[in-house]
């Protein structure tokens, strides 16, 4: 076994962060989605508050994807089918609503 310089140091800690942000970055994209899904379950009838959602559930989608490809990670449609991302989240991603 050779001994830890301390490059090996510096990349096992780079992995452990980004595995930690892909983590954190699912829940946000779970939580996005599972409050879009819970407004459309309650009816909810405000459109400027469901497109609210919707721009949320696209933006922590577009962060997730992007972390997931720069650590590596491809297969985009894998990660949207194990979501169960809807179609119009799909759309939006990457895009920015003007304020």
């Amino acid at each position: 076994m050779r001994p830890k310089t301390g490059w090996d140091v510096l990349q096992y800690e780079i992995l452990e962060e980004q595995a930690s942000t892909i983590g954190r970055l699912g829940r946000e994209l779970r939580a996005a989605l599972d409050a879009l899904e819970a407004f459309d379950r309650r009816g909810g009838s405000s459109d400027a508050q469901r497109a609210s959602l919707v721009d949320a559930a696209a933006y922590a989608l577009w962060n997730f994807v992007v972390q997931r490809d720069c650590s590596g990670f491809r297969f985009t449609q894998q990660v949207l089918d194990d979501y169960a991302v809807p179609a119009e989240v799909r759309a939006k991603m990457g895009a920015v609503r003007p304020r």
